[in-house]
């Protein structure tokens, strides 16, 4: 959740102070993010009433969890899309289409302007479910490098979707339907690949690998649902709908469990060793220096 808190920030105009009222003390791991080095050291206050997640509780009727319908009241919470900039720069936009979504949909301001950390987090866990404590360790300004869809920061205009990014994402797809974690971690190799040789400054250590890496596992992680890649199979339909129209797919069921750090990471580090290589954890304190940690020939190019 902080990772996206810092993607958005000169996009959103988030105010970060309030991000230590939030409900962050419902888990007992709940600030391991204080020592990431834009946030104050100002001790977190108790946590606002409202923002703790409900864990799962499994029942002989219900043992494992899935998703269940959200109601959405349409009345309220109707999808009108805008763009980064729009109406004479009224609306701002983000590099990320779930925040895109949400203040499409007016669970966030619909400005994308004086949006608070606060506010953020509970659309977050009421829409998808996100665990807070799902701050993926990874901080870039904007967005991070070799994005799915979006231009590197170094390369120019990185907030608004890249459709030639989008349609190579697609089309990594092995059935025209769905894209598994091999698709995807395939996918990334390739925008790793681009962003080597067209970004002048680029870097590729273990938090930007990471970070990178994320954007895919988040996307499965919130709008993933049950198919042939098991409970969270991405469905190409359910990412046109997400990146082009930034809105709910129509089939959109949330998450009965909350999107924690150890699943994210799961997804991450199955990506990555498709590919070839494993992200150090914790990150090693000279992981800014210019690194690549990832491989430009992968695994599977090899045919292992």
């Amino acid at each position: 959740m902080l990772l996206l808190l810092q993607l958005l920030y000169p996009v959103l105009s988030l105010s970060l102070a309030p991000l230590f009222s939030s409900g962050l003390a419902c888990h007992a791991n709940a600030y391991s993010f204080l020592d990431q080095e834009f946030l104050t050291a100002d001790p977190p206050p108790p946590a606002a009433a409202g923002l703790c997640q409900q864990p799962f509780t499994p029942t002989p009727q219900h043992p494992v969890p899935g998703r269940k319908p959200l109601f959405i009241n349409e009345t309220i919470n109707f999808h009108e899309r805008h763009v980064n900039g729009s109406s004479g720069g009224q609306y701002r936009r983000s590099s990320c289409p779930a925040v895109n979504t949400l203040a499409n949909r007016g669970f966030i301001n619909r400005s994308g302007r004086d949006i608070t950390a606060d506010e953020l987090i509970q659309a977050f866990i009421k829409v998808f479910n996100f665990g807070i404590d799902n701050d993926d360790r990874a901080q870039h300004v904007v967005n991070c490098p070799a994005a799915p869809t979006r231009n590197d920061r170094e390369l120019g205009e990185n907030v608004n979707i890249n459709v030639t990014l989008f349609d190579s994402l697609l089309g990594f797809s092995k059935d025209g339907e769905t894209l598994s974690f091999e698709d995807l971690a395939e996918h990334h190799h390739l925008r790793h690949n681009q962003s080597k040789a067209e970004n002048p400054k680029f870097r590729f250590g273990n938090r930007d690998a990471l970070c990178s890496l994320a954007q895919y596992s988040n996307l499965v992680g919130t709008i993933g649902r049950t198919g042939k890649h098991g409970l969270f199979t991405l469905y190409i339909e359910d990412a046109k709908t997400f990146f082009l129209e930034e809105d709910l797919p129509a089939t959109y069921e949330r998450r009965e469990l909350p999107f924690y750090t150890p699943e994210g990471a799961a997804y991450l580090d199955r990506m990555s060793q498709h590919i070839g290589f494993t992200i150090e954890r914790p990150f090693p304190p000279n992981d800014a220096d210019g690194r690549d940690v990832e491989p430009e020939v992968a695994n599977y190019e090899k045919g292992h």
